[in-house]
């Protein structure tokens, strides 16, 4: 892992094509996320609400980059101070599918707020990925 990036990863038992069916569908994300709301505002541009209902709570805005079959990019931040780039990369396994959730950041204050956040990232990226799981559970 870099220095400068926070990844999880799991599988869920579940066809690729089902699980990236329910990646990208954002307006579907109130139904099983409790973690965060991802809204397409217009074309690429979109508004997220991460960390729902804990003091990490925040707002931001961001595009879209990629939504090639089974990678889902997006980006936002200032480039100069604090800027990510987040990945969702879906592959299929013998179990189902392997969800990778990893985001770079860069910026003069990248090294810095990782530094105090990134157990609160990780927890956050560890509970998307286990919301999107259990959306396949039986």
């Amino acid at each position: 892992m870099q220095e400068n990036e926070v990844r999880t990863e799991l599988v869920i038992p579940a066809p690729i094509d089902a699980v990236w069916r329910v990646l990208v569908d954002f307006g579907g994300y109130a139904d099983w996320n409790p973690v965060m709301e991802y809204t397409q505002v217009d074309g690429a541009k979109t508004k997220v609400k991460a960390a729902k209902g804990t003091p990490f709570e925040r707002d931001f805005e961001g595009e879209i980059t990629s939504m090639e079959p089974h990678v889902l990019a997006s980006q936002g931040g200032d480039p100069e101070t604090f800027f990510g780039r987040h990945r969702w990369e879906l592959t299929a396994t013998d179990s189902g599918t392997r969800l990778v959730n990893v985001e770079e950041f860069s910026g003069t204050m990248a090294a810095g707020v990782l530094a105090q956040t990134r157990d609160v990232l990780v927890a956050e990226f560890d509970a998307f990925n286990q919301a999107l799981r259990q959306v396949f559970a039986a």
